[in-house]
C-alpha cells in the first residue's frame, strides 16, 4: 500500500464519484479505479459499494478513510518537518564552547544573531575544555566546537581562527603596582602569581613560563585555579597577579585592575571546528552567524 493510492481513495471518498476524483487528481479516470480496486485486493476489503455512476463507502470503507486521513496528515508533516531540517528551519545543532568565547563575546552574539533568524532551530550547549570538545566532534556528539587548541590536521575536520586577543595583567586595585600606567616584566620578578592548574593544560603553562622568561622575570606561581570568576576573587583578595584575555576588563569585576602587557609573546586564540563532510544548514546557518559577528566582536580595544 502507498500514500499515493491513500490519496486516490480519499478523494473517491470525498467525491463519490470516480470520474470527479479523477478530475480532481489530474489523471485520467481508468487508472484510477485500477488503483481503487489494487487497494481493496491488497486489504481484502470492499470499501466502496457501486451504485450506477456513484460509489459510497461501506461500513469498512468509513473506518478506513479516518484511518487514512490519519495517516496522509501525518505523512505531511513529516515532509514538512523534513524540508524545514533541510533548509535548517527546524533542526537541533550541538554547540561546544571554552569560556573565553563567552568573555569576549563573540558566542553571546553569534547565538543572538543565529536566534533571531532560526527561531524554530534547538540550540543545545555545551561547556568543555578544549580537549573534550575534539573528542566529542570527532565522535558526533557535538557539531561545532569553539577551541583553544586545534587537534592534529584531519581529513574529517575543518576549522578556522575565530578570535585573537593579547593578554593583559590583573592586579588588585590597592597593589603597589595598580597606580602605574605600564608596567615593565622586570617589576613582576619574584611576585606571587594565580594560574590554571598544569593538570589541565601541561602545554599552556609551559607556554606561559616560556614567555615570561624570554622577558626576563619569574612568576612564583602560589595558586591554581580552574575557573575565571575564582581567579578575580583571589585577585581582588591580594592573593596575586594573573594574566587575563584582554576582552575580560569589559566585565569590570569589582576590586581588580588591568594593566596592558604588550610586551609578552602571548595572544589567546580561540577557533572554530566542524566536521567537513557532515554539515547540515542548521550547522552552515550558525558558522555563517558567528562570521557576520566578527565586525562587532570585542576586541583587545575595548
Amino acid at each position: 500500500m502507498e500514500l499515493q493510492q491513500l490519496r486516490y481513495f480519499v478523494a473517491v471518498a470525498e467525491t463519490e464519484h470516480v470520474a470527479r476524483a479523477a478530475e480532481r487528481l489530474h489523471i485520467s479516470q481508468s487508472p484510477l479505479s485500477r488503483q481503487i480496486r489494487q487497494l481493496e485486493d491488497q486489504l481484502g476489503l470492499q470499501l466502496f459499494e457501486r451504485i450506477k455512476q456513484r460509489v459510497r463507502l461501506t461500513p469498512a470503507g468509513r473506518d478506513f478513510l479516518e484511518q487514512a486521513r490519519d495517516l496522509l496528515s501525518q505523512a505531511e508533516r513529516i515532509e514538512e518537518r523534513a524540508r524545514q531540517v533541510g533548509k535548517g528551519e527546524a533542526c537541533s545543532v550541538s554547540i561546544g564552547y571554552c569560556e573565553g568565547v563567552i568573555h569576549n563575546g563573540r558566542l553571546p552574539a553569534a547565538l543572538r544573531r543565529f536566534r533571531s533568524a532560526h527561531p524554530r532551530v534547538t540550540l543545545k550547549l555545551s561547556a568543555m575544555r578544549s580537549g573534550e570538545q575534539i573528542d566529542a566532534i570527532e565522535r558526533s556528539l557535538i557539531d561545532v566546537a569553539l577551541v583553544y587548541n586545534l587537534p592534529k590536521p584531519s581529513e574529517s575536520l575543518q576549522s578556522r581562527l575565530l578570535t585573537s586577543e593579547p593578554f593583559v595583567l590583573a592586579l588588585a586595585d590597592d597593589h603597589p603596582l595598580a597606580a602605574r600606567k605600564t608596567i615593565a616584566p622586570s617589576d613582576l620578578d619574584g611576585m606571587p602569581w594565580i594560574a590554571l592548574p598544569k593538570s589541565i593544560n601541561p602545554a599552556a603553562r609551559e607556554r606561559f613560563l616560556a614567555a615570561c622568561a624570554a622577558c626576563g622575570f619569574a612568576p612564583d606561581i602560589r595558586f591554581e585555579v580552574a575557573h575565571v570568576s575564582t581567579t578575580l576573587g583571589l585577585v581582588s583578595a591580594g592573593l596575586g597577579l594573573a594574566i587575563m584575555q584582554s576582552s575580560m576588563r569589559r566585565m569590570s569585576p569589582p576590586g581588580v585592575v588591568f594593566k596592558p602587557m604588550d610586551w609578552l609573546p602571548l595572544v589567546v586564540e580561540i577557533h572554530v571546528l566542524w566536521r567537513a563532510h557532515a554539515q547540515t544548514a542548521g550547522v552552515r546557518h550558525f558558522l555563517r552567524a558567528l562570521e557576520e559577528t566578527e565586525e562587532h566582536a570585542v576586541t583587545a580595544d575595548v
